[in-house]
């Protein structure tokens, strides 16, 4: 019997669009027909690995027409002091730029609150002349005046959720400092008749003392201009300095969630945090999982007077989002169309080690692929930094052993130094150098002049090698490159790892090491090409 050919047998003869896929996969351009597994279009639905919250498209908020018309800072809608400040200080060079999505986005939602003065007048007796007014006129509105800042005000709830490197924190922090300048220059009720007391107005909550430090820079230097006061309080913050902060007044108060609860305790009698009405929780998705949950919640319980609560974070997890709309159902979300997404300007190549010339001896592939680096940027002049993460600490004492015998110069960065050691590490890691500033040359050699090893082989490689701890929002302008040396656990540590990189428009490269297993996994196969499409992860 002959076979009918009809269109539906051609239509069942056509390849899916899975088996087309493969033909445009990174393993099979590279490796030819030896690998024909059809794969997937990237991480979203991979097992464990995809914990993610997936954003609708009309989830994500389009950038306001008026919005992405403005060129610079200067054009936003916030208080002259802090436009001010931003010219003026270390900031100028980012306030002469355009603000990124995240930036407009939020500052134009945040600082849509009425003036305070309009808030003032809403409560506030009409003025009377002071001579004919009666007695019993005139202490009323006194009485009055004096419980305005005790009024419980209106909470409101935001959620900034915007991909890595996009300028958070100047996002929340330009309408924090705008709104506080308000207050104070209108003598808005916020502050009536506590002006003289010691008393905390904000706080910025961030999970560790490393970005405690990083944020307090941006804010003193800010307030600086903007004439506001600000403190850090942590783990490391001295008895002395706490109990001093008591008889303070702090516009801004940078801290994690522990310490401020046990100062928060120790000073009980005083009730430290009864005027505070700004909250901002950065690195939220940390803060509200269930190493900090408790020690957070606790601390927005305390503030009675809060008015304003702002969660920040580059990612969303399915268990955050489920947590915020439980707890949270009035929060307002300011959610950028990329967040989830890695980067347009950063380039992921997957390193598979089982495959020669490295057969399955992953500290060769990351030797081979640092003096490829070193190749590529030899030609310049300056040194260029490079991050190498791990899953586990107990990794690093091995892997700089491998490396310093291989004459490879590292520096190394653990949670558990304190923050003095790791502000060392991170001060030598982010200076910049000149070649001739670190090495002698002879020959057309480099020679070390401050470590015992005499020849390196990577000297214009600036390399730091570290945990998680340097994923969590630490910002170090000119990364080169990532090297993912063990595999993420979760797509979570994959966006902040690769977010070291390639910040705020500028160009990066990643390395991803996988072995036989972990190459074989589908969304291993398909993150490259996950990356190039802009697809956002799961």
């Amino acid at each position: 019997m002959l076979l009918q050919w009809t269109p539906g047998v051609l239509n069942r003869l056509k390849p899916s669009p899975t088996q087309l896929s493969r033909f445009t996969h990174d393993d099979f351009r590279e490796q030819g027909e030896r690998k024909m597994t059809p794969v997937v279009t990237g991480p979203p639905n991979a097992g464990s690995f995809s914990v993610l919250e997936q954003f609708k498209p009309e989830e994500r908020l389009p950038l306001n027409l008026t919005a992405g018309r403005l060129d610079s800072f200067m054009a936003l809608r916030i208080h002259p002091k802090v436009r001010e400040g931003l010219a003026n200080s270390e900031r100028s060079k980012i306030a002469g730029h355009k603000p990124t999505v995240i930036q407009s986005l939020a500052i134009h939602r945040l600082m849509r609150l009425a003036p305070p003065e309009k808030r003032r007048a809403v409560l506030a007796l009409p003025p009377q002349d002071l001579e004919t007014e009666p007695d019993a006129d005139y202490y009323q509105r006194i009485n009055r005046r004096r419980s305005l800042h005790l009024a419980k005000p209106q909470r409101k709830t935001y959620l900034l959720a915007a991909e890595t490197g996009s300028g958070k924190t100047l996002a929340y922090l330009i309408p924090l400092l705008s709104q506080l300048k308000e207050e104070e220059e209108t003598n808005a009720p916020q502050i009536w008749n506590v002006r003289d007391t010691p008393y905390i107005r904000s706080m910025i909550i961030v999970p560790t003392a490393d970005l405690v430090k990083q944020v307090l820079d941006i804010v003193k230097d800010m307030c600086h201009h903007v004439k506001l006061s600000s403190a850090m309080l942590t783990k490391d913050t001295s008895r002395r300095e706490q109990d001093n902060m008591v008889d303070k007044q702090i516009d801004i108060l940078v801290t994690t969630p522990v310490p401020l609860n046990r100062w928060v305790e120790r000073h009980a009698h005083k009730n430290v945090l009864q005027h505070c009405r700004k909250i901002v929780v950065d690195e939220a998705d940390t803060l509200m999982d269930r190493g900090f949950k408790e020690k957070t919640d606790e601390t927005i319980k305390s503030c009675k007077m809060l008015e304003t609560l702002i969660f920040c974070s580059a990612t969303i997890p399915r268990k955050f989002d489920v947590t915020l709309r439980k707890e949270y159902p009035e929060a307002q979300r300011i959610v950028t169309p990329q967040l989830h997404q890695v980067p347009r300007t950063i380039t992921l190549k997957t390193v598979n080690i089982a495959d020669r010339p490295f057969m399955g001896q992953k500290n060769k592939a990351l030797l081979a692929t640092l003096f490829n680096l070193e190749k590529m940027f030899s030609s310049k002049a300056t040194t260029h930094r490079v991050v190498i993460f791990v899953n586990k600490k107990d990794t690093i004492p091995e892997l700089t052993r491998y490396l310093e015998s291989q004459n490879v110069i590292t520096n190394i960065l653990l949670g558990s130094d304190d923050l003095e050691e790791r502000s060392r590490v991170m001060r030598e890691f982010r200076r910049s150098h000149n070649m001739d500033d670190l090495f002698i040359r002879r020959n057309g050699r480099y020679f070390s002049k401050s470590h015992s090893i005499e020849e390196p082989m990577t000297p214009h490689l600036q390399i730091l090698v570290t945990t998680d701890v340097f994923s969590r929002g630490i910002h170090v302008v000119g990364i080169d490159a990532v090297l993912l040396y063990d595999m993420p656990y979760s797509s979570i540590d994959l966006i902040h790892r690769v977010g070291r990189t390639g910040r705020m428009g500028q160009e990066g490269r990643v390395f991803l090491f996988a072995d036989k297993t972990e190459a074989s996994q589908p969304w291993v196969r398909g993150l490259r090409t996950a990356v190039n499409k802009g697809q956002a992860l799961g």
